[in-house]
C-alpha cells in the first residue's frame, strides 16, 4: 500500500516561502489570497502540493543546478523561469510530478547565490500569477538574510 505524499506548505515549510509571504502580508495582502494566486497559476489542486520523495530530491538538486548554472552562463535567463515553472507544474522529463517544493529550493539557491533579480522576480510573477517586481524581491532578500543572521 503506498503511503500518502506528505503535504507541502510553501508558507511554512520554505524559509523563502515564509519570506515571501512575510513581504507580501507587510503589503497589506492575505495568505489565503497568495496560496490561491498560486494554485491558480499553476494549475495545480491544493492536494497535489507534496513533498518530493527525498531520493528523487536528492537526484534533482544535483541536476537542476547544473542546468541553470548552464542557462545563466548562456545568459538564457527566460528559461530559467520556464524551467522553475515545469518544475512546480509536474511538466519535466526527470519528474513528472507537480514539484513546488523543489522549485521552491531552487528560487532561494538563486536568491542568496546570483545577481539574478529580474529572473527571480519573473519567476514569481509567473508562478503566483501577478506582477512581481525587484523591490519585492530585495525585500524577500533582506528578510531571508536577516532570519540568517538571527
Amino acid at each position: 500500500m503506498d503511503k500518502k505524499p506528505y503535504p507541502f506548505l510553501p508558507f511554512e515549510d520554505s524559509l523563502v516561502g515564509e519570506k515571501i509571504l512575510l513581504v507580501w502580508q507587510e503589503n497589506h495582502h492575505s495568505e489565503k489570497n497568495l496560496k490561491e494566486h498560486l494554485l491558480k497559476a499553476l494549475d495545480l489542486s491544493e492536494d497535489q502540493v507534496v513533498f518530493t520523495p527525498n531520493a528523487i530530491k536528492q537526484k534533482l538538486m544535483v541536476s537542476y543546478p547544473t542546468e541553470i548554472r548552464k542557462l545563466i552562463e548562456e545568459k538564457k535567463f527566460s528559461q530559467i523561469t520556464d524551467l522553475l515553472l515545469t518544475i512546480a507544474k509536474g511538466k519535466s522529463e526527470q519528474y513528472p510530478t507537480p514539484a513546488l517544493d523543489i522549485t521552491f529550493e531552487l528560487l532561494e539557491w538563486i536568491l542568496t547565490g546570483f545577481d539574478l533579480d529580474d529572473v527571480i522576480a519573473e519567476t514569481l510573477s509567473a508562478l503566483f500569477g501577478t506582477s512581481f517586481t525587484n523591490p519585492f524581491v530585495d525585500q524577500v532578500r533582506a528578510e531571508y538574510i536577516k532570519e540568517l543572521r538571527g
